[in-house]
């Protein structure tokens, strides 16, 4: 027996369901109405922890990613900023961005990853950030004993300093920095693992709420079906006490009120209850699936005022759809922003660009043409290879009688700076053969430290180290004998297959601020046919390469000239350059390459 209130009779009535023989109809009633408020109120629980899920990753599991992508950035740039402060002595930027990073950015992205763990409670996290923290702190320590040793332009020509950097680079700076990308780039797949997972699982959520609203949709409508064929006129009003309580289901109303019933054809009006309850779970898993899908702008229309579920997936919609807007709207910002950027750097790498090419068009011009060289010296080459378009070595070349005058130049630094630096090196040896009788290279050698003091001084720059090495060779063809000196660079000489060095002077041209003994000397040798002589700077040995990434070094640079001896002068050209492209191979080149070869 069931008794249902009655507001027009003022209180309960008793409806005889199980005394119309119908017991099955009336059980399978009410598990109607409980397979539905236990449906809606599971889909109403995915909804909002798809909701929840949505919510965490946008505010915390995406930033947190992010920040752990530029932790990533700042290593990389760590190392770089690093070994940039060891190899490249004038590069200032990245020594102050080196500093900055130490004191400011890392210390601030840290306490935002710091922040994050509180936020996630993942333990497992925090302890392996907290060792990629103390891995860069050690990296840290070690990366301030470079900068503390290698500070002024003596502490780089100090070998000792320079190596122990060198070493550091090599044993603690690099192998450091690969253990704590290794550590980040764990942390990071284990996030974006996580972050798959919970995309899936919102996936997957929603596309079991809507099996499970079609599923409800179809058995009722079924069940609704077969029991208006079934039952008889006796169970009327119970059957439209169900009618109510469907169309309340249909509004999407989660409500006990029941609606007053008038006398109609009752197989007819549940059939129109049922499919208005079909009708309305059908729309509904429509309007999720579409959410599924990505289609942020569906049209949802809500069954009543108080559809708690359209409600709740029109609120999912929105929501999802502010943040994309959003999100898209940071992007085209962000890209817009890159191509007006990317116009002003092409514009200025452009001009940059022509300018740089005007003055390597210059610097060519300042060079002897190699018909003047050949005449005099037949069987040679020069090996010239600047780092940049424009070259901080240069040679030269004059004649004087049956004197011939050649020299091998490395001037401090290379691009533009070295660049300006070989002319005024250019323009002042030509001042000098120009002006005096003598062709001794100690003298010439010694006033061209003089005029470029003078220079210097004429713009007030006494206390530079800017300044450049120098071989300078005079060969006298009727008497076969050649007179060397040299500014901290060598002569090599093979005589009969062995190879002789003369040294240079240890004082380089320039470099007035420190206290060197400006004493240039000379040594003369005879030469006979065959005998091969080289002067050159300082950019063959210091390449770097190989299958190990090490320098070329001196023993290898004469090594290989040892081995060319038995082949004509062109063919070691050649030669040489197939094997310093081949040393060389991926690596950037670190140095301007200038060599001179000359067979008598």
């Amino acid at each position: 027996m069931i008794y249902l209130y009655n507001p027009a009779a003022g209180g309960f009535m008793k409806i005889g369901f199980f005394n119309t023989g119908f017991p099955k109809v009336t059980f399978a009633f009410i598990l109607v109405i409980i397979i539905v408020l236990v449906n809606v109120v599971f889909n109403y629980y995915i909804i909002q922890k798809n909701k929840a899920t949505v919510a965490e990753m946008t505010e915390v599991i995406n930033p947190y990613m992010e920040s752990l992508e530029e932790f990533n950035l700042v290593v990389t740039e760590s190392k770089m900023y690093a070994t940039n402060w060891v190899y490249l002595q004038n590069s200032v930027d990245d020594k102050k961005s080196l500093d900055s990073l130490h004191k400011v950015h890392y210390p601030s992205l840290k306490k935002v990853l710091d922040g994050f763990m509180v936020k996630l409670n993942k333990q497992s996290d925090a302890d392996s950030l907290q060792k990629v923290f103390g891995r860069f702190d050690e990296l840290i320590k070690v990366e301030k004993d470079i900068m503390q040793t290698l500070v002024t332009f003596d502490d780089y020509e100090n070998p000792q300093k320079k190596f122990k950097c060198e070493e550091l680079i090599e044993s603690e700076v690099l192998p450091r920095t690969q253990s704590i990308m290794t550590g980040l780039d764990k942390i990071i797949g284990k996030n974006r693992e996580e972050a798959l997972a919970m995309k899936t699982d919102i996936e997957q959520s929603s596309l079991r709420m809507m099996t499970i609203m079609l599923g409800a949709s179809v058995f009722l409508f079924v069940f609704v079906f077969f029991a208006v064929s079934y039952i008889s006129s006796s169970v009327r009003k119970p059957v439209l006490k169900m009618k109510g309580t469907v169309q309340h289901l249909a509004r999407g109303e989660l409500s006990n009120d029941k609606i007053a019933i008038r006398d109609k054809n009752v197989v007819a009006e549940m059939v129109d209850s049922v499919n208005i309850l079909s009708d309305s779970f059908t729309k509904t898993a429509t309007f999720a699936n579409e959410i599924r899908q990505g289609n942020l702008t569906a049209e949802y229309e809500k069954l009543s005022e108080t559809d708690v579920l359209g409600t709740a997936l029109i609120n999912m919609r929105n929501s999802l759809h502010a943040y994309s807007v959003d999100m898209e709207n940071k992007v085209n910002e962000r890209t817009q922003e890159v191509r007006e950027k990317s116009l002003k750097l092409e514009l200025a790498y452009k001009e940059i660009r022509d300018s740089i090419n005007y003055a390597k068009r210059i610097q060519e011009s300042i060079l002897p043409a190699d018909e003047m060289i050949h005449r005099v010296f037949g069987d040679s080459f020069i090996f010239y290879k600047p780092k940049d378009i424009v070259c901080g070595d240069f040679y030269w070349f004059a004649q004087r009688g049956d004197e011939a005058i050649i020299a091998a130049v490395d001037c401090t630094g290379h691009g533009v700076p070295g660049a300006l630096m070989t002319v005024i090196g250019n323009s002042i040896l030509n001042q000098i053969f120009a002006s005096n009788e003598t062709t001794d290279p100690a003298v010439i050698l010694t006033q061209l430290d003089k005029k470029l003091l003078e220079t210097f001084q004429q713009h007030g720059n006494v206390s530079t180290n800017d300044g450049m090495d120098a071989a300078i060779v005079r060969y006298r063809v009727n008497k076969k004998e050649i007179t060397f000196a040299g500014a901290k660079r060598p002569l090599y000489i093979f005589k009969n297959g062995e190879l002789l060095e003369l040294k240079g002077n240890k004082s380089p041209i320039g470099s007035f601020n420190h206290d060197f003994d400006k004493l240039f000397t000379t040594q003369k040798m005879t030469v006979n046919a065959g005998d091969t002589i080289y002067m050159f700077s300082d950019g063959l040995q210091d390449q770097f390469g190989g299958d190990n990434g090490k320098k070329f070094m001196i023993k290898r640079f004469r090594d290989l000239l040892q081995e060319m001896q038995n082949i004509p002068m062109k063919e070691q050209l050649r030669r040489l350059e197939v094997e310093m492209n081949a040393w060389q191979g991926e690596f950037e080149q670190t140095d301007d390459m200038l060599l001179v070869g000359i067979r008598f």
